[in-house]
């Protein structure tokens, strides 16, 4: 008899232990992907991979960031993975403001409001570039160009995203009409234009950094005023244009990922863009560390969507051009 009465106060004990609420499993639990939607190579990927490096090699997190470059149709196919994966923290993104240009030109059905903001970790200065031989010596000249060719003139691009966007824009600006040519991402454009298959392209001030050296030649920036990283490279206004636009890099995480989850996360983002070595590199690709919360992170979006898509409304007949 006393030895059922210990095994019925064990089984009790035990059967106590497996209904009582289990202590939560520590975040993260294992490596996080980090989904990139264009291929290795362009600054929203360098970004990506100085995160990665950052947080990793500071011990940050104690699990790994894993990259994932998906550039398939412009991006959407990596935006989406994105949006669809397990709302549980350990799949993330890093995108840019194609996010609400794709949606304003009807390629993509979603915006920013699909996705739970982590945070902005950056503002890039974007312009024109072409290749080092092209006779195209300026933005005057580019204009001239394709005011002598109507709708010949091209454009290594990625519909519907910045790199179609921004020169289409431009384009209205300043009465002329470019070829679109679909390509992808920065590294991809840089290909095509090197290649000799389209003649400029959209790129940002650390893709001039960094494919200047491999055979292009930036001729704008649509920015206020120069940058100090490519004191070289004038800006649009100089030559009589009053259009800017610049590009903002944001942390993704699908919508419904649990918010002490996505406060570690951004904690180690702060952490990471407060290290010294990470600024420094920064610094020398030319990307302002301008950090906004995922808190105030939407309002901000919803602010610039109201403009892109009032010019969305002007510009999408000609995206078929």
């Amino acid at each position: 008899m006393r030895r059922l009465f210990i095994r019925g106060i064990l089984g009790l004990a035990a059967a106590t232990l497996l209904l009582a609420p289990q202590p939560a499993a520590a975040y993260p639990e294992k490596p996080i992907r980090i989904i990139v939607p264009v291929v290795a190579g362009g600054s929203t990927d360098l970004v990506a991979r100085l995160f990665q490096m950052t947080i990793d090699q500071k011990k940050l997190l104690p699990q790994p960031l894993v990259i994932v470059n998906n550039g398939a149709a412009g991006g959407t196919v990596g935006t989406r993975m994105i949006k669809e994966a397990e709302p549980d923290g350990h799949t993330l993104g890093i995108w840019h403001m194609g996010l609400l240009t794709a949606a304003a030109m009807g390629v993509t059905d979603y915006d920013h409001t699909a996705f739970d903001l982590v945070a902005q970790v950056g503002a890039i200065e974007i312009g024109l570039a072409v290749k080092s031989d092209s006779k195209i010596m300026s933005l005057k000249d580019l204009v001239a160009e394709a005011k002598a060719r109507p709708g010949q003139v091209s454009a290594a691009t990625n519909i519907g995203l910045l790199p179609h966007f921004v020169p289409l824009m431009f384009g209205r600006e300043a009465g002329v009409e470019f070829r679109w040519v679909q390509a992808g991402g920065g590294a991809v454009r840089l290909r095509s234009v090197l290649g000799s298959h389209t003649e400029f392209s959209l790129f940002s001030v650390p893709e001039f950094v960094n494919y200047e050296p491999q055979g292009i030649r930036p001729i704008t920036l649509f920015a206020d005023a120069r940058h100090p990283v490519v004191p070289n490279v004038p800006t649009a206004k100089e030559a009589g244009y009053n259009f800017t636009f610049s590009e903002a890099i944001l942390w993704l995480a699908p919508k419904g990922t649990p918010p002490a989850r996505l406060d570690v996360m951004a904690k180690a983002i702060e952490a990471a863009m407060r290290d010294g070595d990470f600024k420094k590199r920064y610094d020398e690709q030319g990307i302002d560390p301008a950090y906004i919360p995922g808190g105030r992170l939407k309002a901000v979006l919803d602010q610039r969507m109201v403009g892109i898509k009032a010019v969305a409304a002007q510009v999408k007949p000609a995206q078929s051009n």
